[in-house]
């Protein structure tokens, strides 16, 4: 089976996946990647089907944002970032005009406004339309914990209904104090740091293979609760206190501490946000 990694190929088999001649992962179809892998057409969508967005607008430069007079109604901090680039690359938030950059190596220029509370991240398998498995979660500073949010489902699954949606699909949400939900970016395609899912027992890779096979869907994982790489390190003299996914965790990083030690020096000089469930 032909399975994509990036939304490049995500796209290459959405378009000319049935002339490759071999079973293909469940994939959306092109008009729907093209709509939902664009941020500001993904904005666009939300709007469209009265989903949760933030305000947020689009432009070609800096001059433009600055120009516009409207901008100001985003207040600060506010959000830039590119329309169609993933793993954080670009995302600046911005706190003052003063720290408005004079120029951006990337255009289009998004200016979304900024939703203070915790990130979020919802992930779901679907079928035609239909929801067949899902897995969400938040981070802070000490752990990554599984949550449920049924009004997060209950938008998602409007998008997924509307679009008749094929294959892994991913959204990453802001929820203020208050409880205001907002819809921030969709992921259309496998996510970075899918192993996350993966130690709560719950494998989008083979789920997506069987439902090609057609074969039927998982039963949900147990609830998932790790908490972070330092605080798991100091409990090692003190295993009896590690739950069953921080058990599961540990292996995963031991199997390649080069690449876990890698991805950590990343995050700490600043390199890209924190994304898809990487636990540092």
């Amino acid at each position: 089976m032909v399975l994509p990694s990036c939304s490049r190929t995500t796209r290459l088999l959405a378009v000319h996946g049935a002339q490759i001649g071999a079973p293909i992962f469940p994939v959306p179809a092109q008009d729907t990647f093209d709509a939902l892998d664009d941020k500001w057409r993904f904005a666009g969508v939300c709007a469209d089907l009265d989903l949760p967005v933030p305000m947020t607008r689009r432009y070609e430069t800096m001059v433009d944002l600055r120009d516009d007079p409207d901008h100001a109604r985003f207040g600060y901090p506010l959000i830039l970032k590119p329309a169609a680039m993933s793993g954080g690359y670009g995302v600046r938030r911005i706190d003052s005009a003063d720290a408005l950059p004079e120029h951006l190596n990337y255009s289009p220029i998004i200016c979304q406004e900024y939703i203070p509370g915790e990130e979020l991240s919802s992930f779901y398998l679907c079928e035609a339309g239909r929801i067949m498995a899902s897995f969400s979660y938040r981070r802070t500073l000490t752990k990554l914990e599984e949550i449920r949010v049924p009004v997060i489902d209950g938008h998602a699954r409007r998008l997924i209904e509307h679009f008749r949606y094929q294959g892994v699909i991913g959204f990453d949400i802001r929820r203020s104090p208050e409880g205001r939900i907002a819809f921030i970016e969709c992921n259309p395609r496998f996510w970075y740091h899918m192993d996350v899912a993966m130690l709560a027992g719950l494998n989008f890779v083979t789920l997506g293979c069987r439902l090609r096979e057609g074969e039927a869907g998982a039963s949900d994982p147990e609830t998932l609760k790790i908490r972070s790489p330092r605080r798991l390190c100091g409990n090692l003299l003190t295993p009896w206190r590690l739950n069953r996914a921080e058990r599961a965790y540990l292996r995963y990083i031991i199997r390649d501490p080069a690449m876990s030690g890698w991805a950590a020096f990343q995050s700490a000089i600043g390199r890209y946000r924190l994304a898809g469930g990487q636990l540092l």
